[in-house]
């Protein structure tokens, strides 16, 4: 059994597949955007919750409330 030919070979890297979880909430944040009043609100709190993955309650309140903080 020859190991190095294997290792000759180029691999790529597995695919990014999205939790079931993040692509709920992602298409939370989808709908959302699409409610008036919400769509400047919808990307901060995606950037916070799905990029970031912060769920903590003043990161939720500053994306809510930006000129609060």
């Amino acid at each position: 059994m020859d190991l190095t030919a294997d290792k000759d070979e180029a691999v790529e890297p597995p695919a990014k597949v999205k939790s079931v979880a993040a692509t709920i909430i992602g298409e939370f944040f989808d709908a959302l955007e699409k409610e008036e009043g919400l769509a400047d609100v919808a990307p901060r709190l995606r950037k916070v919750v799905l990029d970031d993955g912060i769920f903590a309650e003043p990161s939720i309140r500053a994306a809510l409330f930006p000129d609060a903080s």
